[in-house]
């Protein structure tokens, strides 16, 4: 009875183990269609499918590959080796090279040294009288206080991002495409060192009197009030982004390395990422500070509306409704 009984479960593991050949075929010039032996079951089995993709193509990285199956004749990506629970005899995969490959933290490293040095350089420049004579939009609005506030603000930002980046951050995938580096570096290099033309002057396109009248009109007249609203913010985020770490190693440990799940907790019920929001919040305080400045404020519009189509995927993906820039409100 206790041998049929054994006998029993041996049979069970064997077929929830059992192995199959699943033919592959590529979607890319340089790699070559094949078959792969993949374990039903095997909490590996992403990883091997992969890895014997690889062999088969002269040991081309595997952070290179993208294995997906076609549903609604759509390629769906594979991230996860639950999909190969239950491995069908007909299945048919696919798999694309996606190009040369960096680390996300080398791509986050080098997007936030972009407006470190593109500010510090341009700060520095604007130092020198003889510099500043030669390139300077008006000289009357030369404002050497208001230069270095918003300098070390910039400063204080990516420093913290740097530093949060290196020892804070985890990331889900490994590498993205090379190309990103380049890509997204646009925004910080370009978009946000653009600002630092304030220095010379540049991008004040308000006057001094309705200026007064807008700073008036928001009761914020007090230069110390902003920048304590800025660094503020800055903390919140800081404090998100800790609170995000501590979650995603709890769900780690249960298991979960790869599927974003959502908090429901303190203010993530009234924000859908507020980190997005925060990270806002200090690029507004910043404008005012900089006196609207037209690159701050470009900058401004292009990160929120960025992040705030990143904030309504979140609200998609969770099944949720919950709010970007002010609970309860938008």
């Amino acid at each position: 009875m206790i041998e049929a009984a054994l006998t029993g479960c041996e049979l069970i593991q064997r077929q929830f183990n059992r192995s199959k050949m699943i033919s592959v075929k590529s979607r890319s010039k340089k790699l070559q269609d094949c078959q792969i032996d993949v374990k039903a079951g095997d909490s590996n089995a992403l990883v091997s499918a992969l890895e014997q993709v690889s062999k088969h193509n002269k040991n081309i990285s595997v952070h290179r590959l993208r294995l997906t199956y076609l549903k609604d004749d759509k390629h769906v990506p594979i991230t996860e080796a639950k999909y190969f629970a239950d491995v069908d005899d007909n299945l048919q995969l696919y798999i694309k090279d996606l190009g040369p490959q960096v680390g996300w933290r080398l791509v986050f490293f080098v997007e936030y040294l972009g407006p470190i040095l593109v500010h510090s350089l341009l700060y520095c420049l604007s130092t020198n009288e003889s510099v500043r004579n030669m390139v300077h939009a008006n000289k009357a609005n030369y404002d050497p206080a208001l230069n270095k506030i918003a300098f070390i603000l910039v400063l204080v930002h990516y420093v913290k991002r740097e530093l949060e980046t290196i020892f804070l951050h985890r990331f889900t995938l490994a590498t993205m495409p090379l190309f990103n580096i380049f890509k997204n570096s646009f925004h910080y290099w370009i978009l946000n060192g653009a600002i630092a033309l304030g220095y010379f002057g540049f991008g004040f396109v308000f006057s001094t009197d309705k200026l007064s009248w807008v700073y008036r009109a928001l009761h914020q007249v007090q230069l110390s009030t902003l920048i304590s609203l800025f660094l503020l913010s800055e903390s919140w985020n800081f404090y998100i982004h800790l609170k995000l770490r501590v979650y995603g190693d709890q769900q780690k440990l249960k298991g979960n390395a790869t599927k974003r799940v959502a908090i429901n907790d303190g203010i993530f019920n009234l924000l859908v990422a507020p980190n997005y929001t925060f990270e806002v919040w200090s690029w507004v305080w910043f404008t005012v500070i900089f006196k609207f400045n037209f690159f701050a404020l470009v900058f401004l519009a292009v990160s929120a509306t960025q992040m705030y189509f990143w904030a309504m995927k979140k609200n998609k993906k969770y099944g949720t409704k919950r709010a970007f820039f002010i609970p309860y409100i938008f």
